[in-house]
């Protein structure tokens, strides 16, 4: 029969198999959310915030940057902030409730800032005596773990509160807990980088006006010449005559060189001073004396284990407690480490001992010779690379044992001053320019001496070299100018902070050098038409510019010495020397260079920044006994070969003078002095890369 035939088909297979998709997502949020509702309503439950009370909370406001501690150290390496903890305007007590987006604790990955047992620990300090009544904070963990707050002081604390952090996003939020103690420091504890406490507010009544410490600060040091700032590093005793130029050296020792006894416990274990048996010539008494003859300074940075804790398998980074499972944050705890300071202040320093007294038992005896009067307790404790971190807290306490027996309590024969009261204690110099870190340093004398003293008199040491660095976790790329660094400028931020701190504590730059090798990630920039030795050179002479002109009170390049006698190594820091290593006579062409501006310009001090902008930096010298005599210094400040030709420099207020132009020299240490005549008062000459000196006669 006729008619209309009508076929069906079915949907495309991609379209029904997108509907199918579509419907299964939609499921899946809907799921996701029932969960989420669910989760949020039970963390609501548990973690619900007391009610408020119906009087309005006081809270504490005008917390700064000086005024919050981070006892672990994290905020030079791993990037911890403890003022984050009160850098936002919330009020959750009287309703002003904000969700925090900053948080104070350093970089997950770095456990080393949670000793096991103590955890990361925050101090603020409010300065007058409040009434507490309230501590609320905002948990923004990710995962269950413990926060403790305690009230108190350095030596007594009070736990005031404690909780598990939820570790839910759904439960992210305020947590208050009332605590009505009287306290003017509160402390926060982090078991571990979950505890993710990322504001804490305090409120509270002022109960008692504290009247600020009078704090005994020694009178500014005068600006010293270049002569008195320059020195070096070293590990072995470099002929006396390459040491000319340096009138301070740092000396690399191991504790043990000194303690060697494993047979008499502390306190009556021996001491050595010639462990290697060396004849008398080679002998650190001996060394030590013919630096003073020759008017240079040394001081010994000490550090490592004694043989009998090596014997026993403790690494050499890790804290000379005397025995091992003492408490490393007790200063009672390094009692055979402050017995060995006092036998170096006692054989080494000013005051003549009874020589019976003394520990030493392998050379004759010997007291007051005064060949040093510094001391450095250490090396780079603070360095994030290894697992031996030591936190500041650490470092106080093996300090304040070294410097004098912490206040007496070690008894007799512990500590420098106990054996020389002329004798100072250098700070262990830090791995970068971490002001914070003596910012605690400073706090833990105030809290934890009854002196209150700052007892590293003998100075304040950074290490900071010029390299360019992903980040903490990574190792530099390649060394860079200082100029590129801004170095100068870093350096006087750190001048400024010292200054408001620590006026009259020398501030010294203990390390900062470059390696000549190309393979080496902290090599010298390579400049056109220049050697490897002689760019190495270059860059170490703008970097002492650098600091001098910054206003620091001394400078060690690093190293007098390479550290092998492959003049070819490739390895960080092997080729830094100014000269070979032990079985090598070679000396490079910076040991000249240094020597050229030492010899002109050793007794100028900095006086002013003439230009450092543009092609040509110049930095302006005074003559200490004739501030009037001037000299300046110029350069380019690139690492590309850039040369101002015929540049034209009008030094001010000198009138077609004569003036000498030093030029350095590779094999020369002098330089190349020529004798000139200014002309309509200016001075023409080409500028580049390598300094040149003017002396205006």
């Amino acid at each position: 029969m006729p008619g209309i035939k009508i076929n069906i088909t079915s949907p495309n297979a991609f379209v029904k198999n997108l509907l199918t998709a579509l419907l299964l997502l939609f499921s899946i949020a809907i799921v996701i959310s029932c969960i989420y509702i669910a989760q949020s309503v039970y963390y609501r439950q548990q973690y619900h915030p007391s009610p408020k009370s119906g009087a309005t909370l006081h809270k504490i406001t005008g917390i700064t940057r000086d005024d919050v501690f981070d006892l672990s150290g994290s905020e030079g390496s791993g990037d911890g902030d403890p003022l984050k903890l009160f850098d936002e305007n919330a009020d959750p007590a009287n309703g002003l409730i904000i969700h925090p987006n900053t948080q104070p604790l350093p970089n997950p990955k770095m456990g080393i800032y949670y000793p096991p047992g103590r955890g990361l620990r925050i101090v603020v300090d409010l300065h007058d005596l409040y009434a507490l009544s309230d501590f609320y904070i905002y948990d923004k963990s990710l995962e269950p773990d413990s926060v403790w707050l305690y009230t108190g002081e350095m030596n007594n604390w009070k736990l005031a509160a404690a909780c598990q952090t939820s570790g839910h996003v759904a439960a992210w939020g305020w947590k208050n807990f009332i605590v009505h103690q009287p306290s003017r420091y509160v402390m926060i504890r982090f078991n571990s980088y979950k505890a993710i406490i990322s504001e804490l507010v305090l409120y509270g009544n002022l109960q008692q006006k504290i009247p600020a410490d009078n704090e005994v600060h020694v009178p500014a040091l005068p600006k010293p010449t270049l002569r008195e700032f320059a020195g070096t590093n070293a590990y072995d005793y470099v002929p006396m005559q390459l040491l000319q130029p340096f009138s301070h050296v740092r000396l690399y020792q191991q504790m043990d060189y000194f303690d060697v006894d494993t047979v008499n416990a502390y306190p009556k274990n021996k001491l050595a001073l010639n462990r290697w048996q060396l004849p008398p010539s080679q002998q650190l008494r001996y060394y030590a004396g013919s630096l003073r003859q020759a008017g240079n300074h040394m001081w010994m940075s000490i550090r490592g284990m004694p043989v009998y804790l090596e014997k026993k398998g403790v690494n050499e980074k890790d804290k000379p407690v005397t025995s091992q499972g003492m408490d490393d944050e007790d200063p009672l705890s390094y009692g055979r480490h402050a017995k060995t300071f006092w036998n170096m202040a006692a054989l080494f320093g000013k005051t003549t001992i009874d020589t019976s007294l003394i520990d030493v038992d392998d050379v004759p005896r010997f007291s007051g010779l005064g060949l040093m009067d510094r001391f450095e307790n250490g090396n780079e404790e603070d360095a994030y690379w290894t697992k031996y971190y030591w936190t500041p807290f650490n470092y106080f306490a093996v300090s304040s044992a070294d410097y004098d027996g912490h206040e007496g309590r070690l008894g007799s024969k512990h500590g420098l001053i106990a054996a020389d009261s002329n004798a100072r204690l250098m700070t262990s110099g830090m791995i970068q320019l971490d002001t914070n870190r003596v910012r605690t340093l400073y706090f833990l004398c105030r809290q934890l001496r009854s002196d209150k003293k700052f007892i590293w008199q003998g100075g304040v040491q950074y290490h900071y070299y010029s390299n360019a660095a992903p980040n903490h976790l990574q190792s530099p790329i390649r060394g860079i100018s200082p100029e590129e660094d801004h170095l100068r400028e870093k350096l006087a931020k750190v001048r400024a902070f010292h200054d408001r701190l620590l006026p009259g504590i020398p501030l010294i730059l203990g390390e900062n050098g470059y390696d000549r090798n190309q393979h080496s990630w902290q090599r010298t920039p390579l400049l056109p038409g220049r050697s490897e030795s002689q760019s190495q050179g270059i860059m170490c002479i703008r970097s002492l510019l650098a600091a001098f002109m910054a206003g620091f009170d001394g400078y060690n390049q690093y190293m007098m010495r390479n550290a092998t006698n492959d003049q070819n190594a490739t390895a960080p820091y092997a080729t830094s020397g100014m000269i070979g290593g032990p079985a090598n006579n070679a000396v490079y062409p910076v040991w000249f260079y240094w020597s050229a501006f030492i010899k002109h310009l050793g007794n100028y001090q900095p006086d002013s920044l003439v230009a450092e902008t543009g092609p040509v930096y110049i930095y302006r010298l005074k003559d200490r006994l004739n501030p009037a005599i001037k000299a300046f210094v110029l350069f380019s400040p690139t690492t590309n070969g850039s040369v101002t030709k015929n540049f034209n420099f009008k030094p001010g207020g000198i009138h077609n003078q004569l003036f000498s132009e030093i030029h350095l020299l590779d094999n020369n240490p002098s330089g190349l002095v020529q004798t000139r005549q200014m002309k309509d008062d200016s001075i023409q000459l080409d500028v580049d890369e390598s300094p040149v000196i003017l002396l205006m006669n």
